[in-house]
């Protein structure tokens, strides 16, 4: 919250958290994903408005969403890999190759091991699903491996999931 003479206003980091609810915290991963506001900006406006009713689920929500998922698919696959102590990712990674920047749903990128996770809208959308084949294909040609999952694995095969991404380790 910001005043100006004397009038209050609302900043992006605040009125995310305002929006966020325990079965839907999209605004937090939409706020990240286009980069609305921070992490850091969300935490600072929560303890600068440390009395307000509903604080305790906004400072779990925040706090599940240390790994700044930009979906609900990938703030799964997050908890996932938490779960299972893997170790070594990075969620949303971004990386250059053939001088093009790609962010990475989850990145090892010292094993150069990505974890793509597709949602509805790359079935729905042609130039999304082109643009994820390009970067697949620029990532495999720069010595990456890419694992794809629909978001329905996560989801409803977790153990599936954990046990591929383990095999997809060193």
């Amino acid at each position: 919250m910001i005043e100006r003479n004397g009038l209050r206003f609302t900043v992006p980091a605040l009125t995310t958290l305002d929006m966020a609810t325990e079965d839907c915290p999209d605004s937090i991963d939409f706020a990240l994903r286009t980069r609305t506001a921070t992490l850091e900006g969300m935490h600072d406006a929560l303890a600068r408005t440390a009395n307000r009713s509903g604080n305790r689920l906004r400072l779990q929500l925040l706090l599940d969403s240390r790994d700044e998922p930009w979906s609900a698919a990938e703030r799964r696959v997050h908890r996932l890999l938490r779960g299972a102590k893997l170790t070594g990712w990075q969620g949303n990674l971004a990386v250059t190759v053939q001088n093009q920047l790609y962010y990475l749903d989850v990145g090892f990128r010292y094993l150069r091991l990505a974890l793509e996770i597709d949602g509805r809208v790359h079935q729905k959308d042609p130039d999304l699903f082109e643009s994820d084949r390009i970067r697949q294909n620029a990532l495999v040609l720069d010595g990456w491996r890419v694992l794809r999952f629909t978001w329905r694995v996560p989801d409803e095969r977790p153990s599936y999931f954990i046990e591929q991404v383990r095999r997809g380790l060193p």
